[in-house]
Formats: C-alpha cells, sequence, structure tokens
C-alpha cells in the first residue's frame, strides 16, 4: 500500500521557525515538506512546480515587492483555488485574524497554541476543511459577540495604504502611486488607524510591526512638515517578548 503524505511547502524567513517546522514534519509521516522557502518571491516559484497539496504561511514573512500580508493571502486564494492555505499568526489582533479568515483560508494557527493545532490544520486543509486554532477561535467568538463584521476587517487597500505610509512614503506619493485621490487614501489610513485602535503615526507603526502588517527594519517614524512628512529616526519595536523563541 502506497503511504499517503501530504505535500507542504512553507513559506517563513525566521530561522527558528523553519526549524520548528522541520521538526513538525519529521514527527509526522503523513507531512511531506516538499521545501521550505524564506522569502515570497521564490516561494510563489516553488508552486509553479505543482508538488504541492497545502501551504503552510507565516503571516510575518517579509516581501521586498507588493504582495504582503493580506494582499499576499489573496493572491495566493484567487490563483490556488484548489490548494490549502494554512497561516501561522504570531498575534491575536482581531482585525487581522478576522480578515484572514474572510478571504477563504483553509486554517489559521497561533503559534500561542501547542503544535498540534499546526498537524491538524494542515491535514484539515489536505481535506478541504477549515480549521481554526483554540486562541484563533476564542477571539472570532468574541468578535461575533460583541462587534460587527465591518468593523472587524481591515481591507487589502486599507492594509497596502498602511504599509506604503510606513515605508516613508507621503499621502501625496500614496495617491499617484496606486492612481487615487487624495482624499481617498486618506480616508483609508484613518480608517485603518480606527479598526487597529490607534490614534496617532507612533501608536500606529508599532501595532503595524507587531501585527505584521509592515517590516519593522524599512519601517520609519516621520514627523509632520504641512501636507507632506519628513523622514525620521525609528527604534526597532520587540514584540510578544512572552513568545517562545522558536516562533519569534
Amino acid at each position: 500500500m502506497q503511504n499517503f503524505s501530504i505535500r507542504t511547502i512553507f513559506a517563513g524567513d525566521r530561522p527558528l521557525v523553519r526549524v520548528g517546522v522541520e521538526h513538525i514534519a519529521e514527527s509526522n509521516s503523513a507531512i511531506e515538506l516538499v521545501s521550505i522557502q524564506d522569502n515570497v518571491e521564490d516561494f510563489i516559484a516553488s508552486l509553479a512546480t505543482g508538488r504541492c497539496d497545502v501551504m503552510l504561511i507565516d503571516y510575518a514573512i517579509r516581501s521586498k515587492g507588493a504582495l504582503f500580508g493580506i494582499t499576499l493571502l489573496e493572491y495566493l486564494r484567487r490563483t490556488y483555488p484548489k490548494i490549502g492555505i494554512v497561516v501561522l499568526l504570531t498575534h491575536e489582533n482581531p482585525v487581522i485574524i478576522r480578515s484572514i479568515h474572510f478571504r477563504n483560508i483553509s486554517g489559521i494557527v497561533s503559534k500561542f497554541d501547542e503544535v498540534e493545532h499546526i498537524v491538524k490544520a494542515i491535514h484539515s486543509a489536505y481535506g478541504g476543511g477549515q480549521y481554526l486554532s483554540p486562541t484563533i477561535r476564542h477571539t472570532l467568538e468574541g468578535i461575533n459577540n460583541g462587534m460587527s463584521r465591518r468593523k472587524t476587517e481591515l481591507s487589502s487597500r486599507e492594509a497596502e495604504v498602511i504599509r506604503l505610509y510606513l515605508s516613508g512614503m507621503t499621502i501625496s506619493e500614496i495617491a499617484n502611486k496606486t492612481h487615487k485621490a487624495k482624499q481617498t487614501v486618506s480616508t483609508q489610513k484613518m480608517r485603518a488607524m480606527q479598526k487597529l485602535g490607534v490614534k496617532n503615526d507612533i501608536e500606529l507603526m508599532r501595532c503595524a510591526v507587531s501585527l505584521s502588517l509592515v517590516d519593522g527594519a524599512s519601517t520609519t517614524l516621520r514627523t509632520p512638515t504641512g501636507d507632506g512628512y519628513a523622514e525620521g529616526s525609528m527604534q526597532h519595536v520587540r514584540t510578544n517578548p512572552t513568545l517562545p523563541a522558536m516562533w519569534r
């Protein structure tokens, strides 16, 4: 009898996370770890081989291009509708969890939950089901009980505006790049800040880094100078200090 295996490709650029995923695959004969990619571009290229049943993605993976976070997940779901997608999350922010869940992602697993839930999520995704680890499920239940869906979803356009804004671009530059009116971009930024519960750019930067909306290494703090902003200095923000080192 031929051995059953789920061909899995993992995308993650944190060395300890990659080691953890390798250990999980070695401990579960039903999971065949086809490849591990440390950047989005190589990960997408590896999918073209056709040897993948389930994608396992660290949401915190950094990207040099426009495919990042929610935008990346939307692209993958649209381009590979038959391949299961399991996302690993460091945080418990309801806005991001709901935004991912709304995009028909097969599984969402919190890094604060036991590693066995990664295995369960991969099996569920392979079978065409959906799986939420306990922490994720608890957060979504809280959303359903106390908040409307619209208030807890960050759109891909809002996420992109925040990413561009914190990379150093002004509202005018973002408007030119995205071919949108300045007022539209400004409104998208304001709505995103309201959903994230932040009141100023410093809080926005810290929140965006902790939620992996942007890469902390490329984020700058700026001070207002009329219509635009002058780039300033930024101190790296450590997030989730209580998280086990393997999953940071």
